[in-house]
């Protein structure tokens, strides 16, 4: 009898420790958000909608190019990843952002955004500050969802 409680306790404890772990993992999970809460650059409303495919945005609908538009707080870079895959990201550098030259403009690589006045460069692929850059917070980034049946890129904070 002995045996078959302590079977029963061990299930209740593996099944109270399994339910415990999902929690932690789940309330983790919610707590992270990409919220930019780390970047110095003033929130500014981002709601914008393109169509890659369109002549105005230079062939953005191929994987490697990149746009600049209008729109956040000087401006934004959005960049085709792979497939259906975009990124975008604010056009201000996160070293002296607030300086009225600091403004990004894309290298002829077109995977570097660089800014002479804060003397940075930054990743397209992720916006992580190259080596050698004055910053050392990535770019702003805004979110971005494709809508294939569509032909629609949404960027929006």
């Amino acid at each position: 009898m002995t045996i078959l409680t302590d079977h029963i306790n061990f299930n209740i404890n593996k099944s109270v420790a399994a339910i415990f772990l999902v929690s932690c993992i789940l309330l983790l999970s919610l707590s992270c958000n990409d919220d930019n809460s780390s970047s110095p650059i003033p929130d500014v409303y981002v709601n914008i909608v393109i169509n890659p495919a369109s002549i105005e945005y230079g062939n953005l609908n191929i994987p490697g190019n990149y746009t600049l538009i209008k729109g956040g707080y000087r401006g934004i870079i959005v960049y085709h990843v792979i497939d259906n895959q975009y990124l975008a990201f604010e056009r201000t550098c996160t070293y002296d952002w607030d300086k009225p030259c600091s403004k990004l403009v894309i290298d002829p690589s077109g995977l570097i955004a660089r800014d002479t006045c804060c003397k940075s460069s930054f990743l397209l692929l992720d916006g992580t500050p190259m080596e050698g850059s004055l910053a050392t917070i990535p770019l702003k980034q805004y979110k971005t969802m494709y809508d294939a049946n569509f032909g629609r890129l949404y960027i929006t904070n």
